[in-house]
């Protein structure tokens, strides 16, 4: 017992009691640091999102966590440091779903606590996802050579898969292109361009860039 006492408590004592009055001290001047409280505005951060569904939201949902704690904390708080997180894995079906934003899904550094979110809730709607190819009907613009039109065009490639909320890939009937200036084209030409969706809540399976092929004819 005496040996154990020794080997725990009176080797390296001196170091030990000073590591304790650090600590000590620490705690003290933690505790005499007035608190303060301030808000700060962060995103959401979706984790174990379901593979078959997607989520609608019009933004990627910000909220504002107002937080205390000593004021040497707070007042330089780093955005890294802070996050609202949400958990997906129980999410299986499609429909509406609510999440409440309580301290045990936002994340916070030692020493600062959650007062309140602004909102205290958010809902989600998770719809079946669909990947569905799409027609690529390019865009012109310019102005032709006098007595010139398009006499035809063709896309390369013709379609593209889209990915996305099964009722807003359903809508779509065609993706376009970048616009692609005719102007003095006589003859025919290639031109390389990009093809765009203008619904943010679609994506391309494999983006890619699209090569369109154009001849122009006299009238």
């Amino acid at each position: 017992m005496s040996q154990l006492f020794r080997r725990y408590v009176q080797d390296n004592l001196g170091l030990k009691l000073i590591s304790l009055a650090a600590a000590v001290l620490l705690w003290a001047l933690m505790a005499a640091e007035p608190s303060m409280e301030t808000s700060i505005s962060v995103p959401v951060e979706f984790h174990n999102a379901p593979r078959e569904l997607e989520i609608l939201t019009d933004q990627h949902p910000d909220v504002y966590l107002h937080v205390k704690g000593p004021s040497g904390k707070v007042r330089n708080i780093n955005r890294s440091e802070v996050g609202v997180l949400l958990d997906l894995a129980a999410v299986l079906q499609p429909g509406a779903r609510t999440f409440t934003l309580d301290s045990s899904r936002v994340v916070l550094p030692r020493g600062v606590t959650l007062v309140k979110t602004i909102p205290s809730q958010i809902r989600l709607v998770f719809e079946k996802r669909l990947t569905r190819e799409v027609r690529v009907l390019p865009r012109f613009t310019g102005i032709f050579v006098p007595g010139h039109e398009i006499a035809k065009y063709t896309a390369d490639p013709p379609a593209l898969k889209v990915v996305g909320p099964q009722s807003r890939v359903t809508l779509l009937d065609y993706v376009t292109t970048d616009p692609i200036d005719l102007s003095r084209l006589i003859g025919s030409a290639s031109f390389p361009t990009q093809a765009y969706l203008e619904d943010p809540h679609l994506r391309f399976e494999n983006l890619q860039s699209v090569r369109v092929t154009v001849e122009m004819k006299k009238k």
